[in-house]
């Protein structure tokens, strides 16, 4: 598999910084963003990436569509392990590009489990296919000056069954073929039977009836398409069978008597330009693909032989489980390229690192020729993680730049399957580290390590690292949750003014186990100067540890298992929450908490300092579904400027990046705002020492200034002073801090950096 192929055509061009309009209306009500994708980030084989944030892929389904009506076929990429959108516009010249434009991701319609697009009305415009519970659901594409499309099943395909019209049914585990299946113009559906080992043709009539194929009306032409039946147990083809009824005729003994249906995949394709469409299948808990060649007529296809080793026996597919095939034209070249993805809807197997096989078509469209060219084709240009992506800053190595530690649910390592349980895939965890390598105005993130302490060899799954100084030494040391609900601890064994050297010394750390799924946070919540233990988990609520030891030797007392009454379970959905909390201090000083959560929605509270007994208070969500599922916060300053800057990490193992906007910070305006100027720190950055003065009332006034660091622990405090006043600094490490002015005229805060 070849690496630079995708870097001969695809190239970075930041298209747009725009989010979801719906939910960024959410958004700007408790804090302003804007994506930003042209932060570079190199990879461990020192390459840059093209599209570092774009949040990683795991099980996908790829389309030709025209996004930005161009009249140039682009690529539109849907990950089902957080129903994601991933537009990528096509431009030819002067030279092949891909390049990721999330801005267009509000304007399509909400897709999920599976994608589609067929252009079904013959308009010269891609229409979209989806799945819906209990069926198919179709949108039109009517774009015109814009993108637009038009739901047109209420709620899902019907077809004729007899005397019956009725649902096609498609289940969340099936990838149906969309295509025409007869060749008289119009498309039709071919679905695995509700029970399994038949495949069913449902014709489009509309041709027929109405003489074109714009409309979608059904009948179920077969219950046996094919004339062969598939394994209920396995995935073992028996040909020529079905030839009257659905009854099995000379099958061997691998169809039982007792058929149920677990999930197929189906690519109809011509691949012996014979005029004739042949099927491509892939199961569940299997890693192969099975091509069946049609040897019928249009009318009444029958399979005559089968394949194991599609797309040829030098190089066939080989994917931990369940591939799904897909044909799309990657290159602009008119040729429709192979690409493969997992399509199991669990997402606790298959491929999550290696995701996306492609193999280009060196031949045509009706006699292809595939060879392979790359084993995560897009995803290999991104930040990916394999399975979950946890984010926290910190300064690893002193030098006064955030840098970034991001924990995971694993990478899939095998998978093996048995009668008794069926497939069981094995995943580790690992901790990365990127350092940050540009400067305090523009950031440059270098993956170094993908397994920083080798805590991979505690086989665990769903580490999520937090950071702080828990034994006294001024060093960060590292805590992470994982699966099992208990907590990893990690010291920082390092030499004064060295980068952080983590040491395993206990994976069962004070005992702590909160169930399953553990999500640390280290943040001093009780302003008592001690770093204390917040800590999300499956069940949607948060438990709060307050440190009852001192700055030497950390002691966790569990005060409550639901804190402020927060719970990010979406009880419609699921009976989990998976939350992860991240508490930080705003610009007032105030204490604010993010949590990610099981569906991707980021839950915001206020109302937290002095009310650790009450309810906190719901600000509302940030469109966190859009960046995917089992999201997980992180709030720092990578760009030296006034702002908060976040990332969210997501179930398909990477992160979407974004900076703080400048016309509004946390629902602060600009009056507001114009007296947080007012507080002058200066120099800053700084070394040694700082002078903290004001150019408004607020330098008459008797003031005590606090200083406390992004985890909210305080740092420095003073009262009753007299500005200006000259502050020394020389014993605060390295880092970004927030210094708070307090007078009995009011606050102002201030961003303070200390460089050496």
């Amino acid at each position: 598999m070849v690496n630079a192929f995708s870097r001969f055509f695809v190239f970075l061009i930041v298209y747009s910084v725009s989010c979801n309009a719906d939910a960024y209306a959410q958004l700007s009500a408790v804090h302003d963003f804007n994506r930003v994708d042209n932060v570079l980030l190199i990879n461990e084989n020192s390459d840059t990436l093209l599209f570092p944030f774009a949040g990683g892929l795991n099980s996908c389904q790829f389309a030709n569509l025209d996004i930005n009506l161009d009249g140039i076929d682009d690529v539109l990429v849907f990950d089902r392990h957080g129903n994601r959108i991933l537009p990528f516009i096509v431009t030819p010249s002067p030279s092949l590009k891909l390049v990721y434009a999330p801005a267009y991701v509000s304007l399509f319609p909400p897709l999920e489990q599976w994608m589609q697009g067929i252009d079904y009305n013959h308009d010269g415009k891609k229409d979209l296919f989806t799945y819906t519970t209990g069926g198919i659901k179709v949108y039109r594409n009517d774009s015109d000056a814009s993108l637009k499309f038009t739901q047109v099943t209420y709620p899902f395909l019907f077809s004729l069954q007899g005397t019956t019209l009725t649902n096609i049914l498609v289940t969340y585990a099936d990838y149906p073929a969309i295509a025409d299946v007869d060749g008289d113009g119009d498309v039709d559906v071919l679905t695995f039977w509700g029970l399994g080992s038949f495949v069913e043709w449902h014709k489009n009539t509309s041709v027929e009836r109405f003489g074109n194929a714009d409309s979608l009306t059904f009948e179920k032409s077969s219950s046996c398409w094919g004339h062969f039946a598939e394994g209920n147990e396995n995935n073992m083809v028996v040909l020529d069978t079905c030839a009257a009824s659905n009854q099995v005729k000379d099958a061997s003994s691998e169809i039982s008597d007792d058929p149920k249906h677990t999930g197929s995949t189906l690519l109809l394709n011509d691949l012996n330009a014979d005029g004739k469409p042949d099927l491509t299948i892939g199961d569940v808990d299997f890693n192969t693909l099975i091509h069946l060649t049609n040897g019928g007529t249009l009318a009444d296809a029958k399979m005559t032989s089968q394949t194991m080793d599609f797309p040829n026996a030098a190089n066939p597919v080989n994917m931990n489980t369940f591939p799904a095939a897909m044909l799309v034209d990657v290159n602009n070249d008119g040729q429709k390229d192979l690409l493969i993805s997992p399509f199991d809807p669990s997402l606790i197997k298959g491929e999550n690192y290696k995701s996306v096989e492609l193999y280009w078509n060196n031949g045509t469209n009706a006699q292809p020729v595939y060879n392979p060219v790359s084993e995560s084709f897009i995803q290999e240009e991104m930040l990916d993680l394999g399975s979950g992506a946890y984010p926290t800053f910190f300064d690893y190595n002193g030098d006064g730049l955030t840098d970034i530690l991001f924990g995971n649910y694993g990478y899939s390592d095998t998978c093996m399957y048995s009668p008794e349980s069926g497939l069981v895939c094995t995943f580790t965890s690992k901790i990365a580290l990127l350092l940050n390598t540009g400067t305090l105005q523009q950031p440059v993130f270098t993956l170094v390590d993908r397994n920083i302490a080798q805590l991979d060899t505690l086989q665990l799954q769903s580490l999520i690292p937090s950071v702080a100084d828990l034994d006294g030494d001024g060093d960060m040391d590292l805590v992470c949750g994982n699966s099992k609900g208990k907590l990893v601890y990690c010291e920082n064994i390092a030499m004064s003014g060295q980068p952080a050297d983590f040491k395993l010394i206990d994976p069962a750390w004070q005992s702590i186990d909160v169930g399953d799924f553990s999500a640390p946070q280290l943040f001093d919540l009780d302003q008592d100067g001690l770093f204390d233990l917040v800590c999300g988990k499956r069940n949607g609520t948060i438990s709060f540890y307050k440190n009852t030891g001192s700055t030497a030797v950390a002691k966790f007392t569990l005060v409550t298992e639901m804190l402020g009454s927060v719970d990010v379970t979406n009880t419609q959905l699921s009976n989990y929450g998976y939350s992860v909390p991240c508490f930080y201090k705003d610009r007032q000083g105030k204490t604010v908490l993010f949590s990610g959560s099981e569906f991707g929605d980021i839950f915001v509270y206020d109302q937290i300092d002095n009310n650790l007994n009450g309810n906190f208070h719901f600000l509302g969500t940030l469109p966190g579904n859009s960046e995917g599922w089992r999201t997980g916060v992180a709030f720092g300053n990578l760009n030296n400027d006034t702002l908060t800057d976040m990332l969210i990490g997501n179930y398909a193992g990477g992160s979407g990046l974004f900076y703080g906007k400048s016309d509004k910070i946390f629902g602060i305006d600009n009056e507001i705002r114009s007296r947080y100027s007012a507080l002058l720190i200066s120099p800053n950055p700084a070394r040694t020492e700082v002078s903290i003065s004001s150019e408004s009332e607020f330098q008459l006034a008797p003031a005590a200034i606090r200083i406390c660091g992004m985890d909210g622990k305080t740092i420095r405090q003073f009262s009753q002073l007299e500005l200006p006043f000259l502050m020394d600094i020389s014993g605060i490490k390295n880092g970004i801090y927030l210094l708070t002015l307090c007078t009995n005229k009011g606050i102002m805060t201030a961003k303070l950096v200390i460089c050496r």
